[in-house]
């Protein structure tokens, strides 16, 4: 099988790459000879930013493509930190509403009984992300920044499960409060994940990578990278601020292609590293 995998494409994003990856989808649309599966990595869509609601109508045409790829190939979605409220898109049996047409996933693994690739977003490496944070950020229903997450914010955290109080409150009191933290978390990984930080992120995904045979492949950084060991892949980002944007990974089996896509062509590029 053929796999490829996407990430971080962030649509409502003011810096996201829209258009190409919108192109992408077409040029992937004719894949149908040798790609098998396509997987999205999750921030797909970022609920941070903008109007919930808004986004789904503003970016139809691209989620009318992604559906149109289920009929040519197994597609996959993985929800990621500024989309994870949509893990919530699960159909109810007992209702009279239809299935959603696509299911978020909190990770993935394949093949499914014994998995090579072990997909995750890679907020799971991110000490800053907690999914009762997360979740709360992607109530967001309006596109004006400022008191109106704030005051959503400050509602939300009244709900929050007492078991996970203490967690959200630790890192809160680490980036001197609300206010910081929200500063913090919300502005471009290029920014937030400098130096140590990135350095941290990369180690845990790679330390997380131990059994022989298996390979990772995330996303959430921003940074495009295979490592010496074939083991761990960072598949990048579809946004302008990103060093290098527009990328995604090519798995077909025995080797790792890192790809970038440029004016309707995909070109294999280097990007080879020591896991920190």
């Amino acid at each position: 099988m053929v796999v490829i995998v996407a990430t971080d494409q962030h649509l409502g994003y003011i810096r996201s790459n829209s258009r190409e990856f919108s192109d992408f989808l077409d040029i992937l649309s004719k894949r149908t000879d040798d790609v098998t599966d396509l997987v999205l990595l999750g921030d797909f869509i970022d609920m941070w930013r903008r109007d919930v609601s808004g986004l789904f109508l503003e970016y139809n045409d691209i989620l009318q493509k992604v559906l149109a790829l289920k009929t040519k190939m197994n597609v996959y979605c993985v929800a990621g930190n500024h989309d994870y409220h949509l893990l919530n898109l699960t159909s109810d049996s007992n209702s009279f509403s239809k299935e959603y047409p696509l299911q978020f996933l909190p990770n993935l693994d394949l093949p499914k009984d014994n998995p090579k690739y072990l997909f995750r977003h890679g907020w799971e490496f991110d000490p800053a992300q907690h999914p009762a944070i997360m979740e709360i950020l992607c109530y967001n229903l309006s596109d004006e920044e400022g008191k109106i997450r704030s005051d959503i914010w400050d509602v939300l955290t009244r709900n929050i499960k007492n078991d996970v109080v203490g967690e959200v409150k630790e890192i809160l009191d680490r980036l001197e409060g609300r206010d910081k933290y929200l500063s913090f978390i919300l502005s471009p990984p290029n920014e937030r994940l400098a130096s140590s930080n990135l350095g941290l992120v990369e180690h845990l995904a790679c330390t997380s990578a131990k059994k022989q045979g298996q390979i990772l492949i995330f996303g959430h950084t921003h940074r495009p990278f295979v490592n010496a060991d074939n083991n761990v892949v960072n598949a990048g980002s579809w946004v302008g601020d990103a060093l290098i944007p527009n990328t995604y990974v090519e798995l077909d089996g025995n080797e790792i292609h890192l790809m970038q896509y440029n004016n309707g062509k995909s070109t294999e590029i280097t990007a080879r590293e020591k896991c920190p």
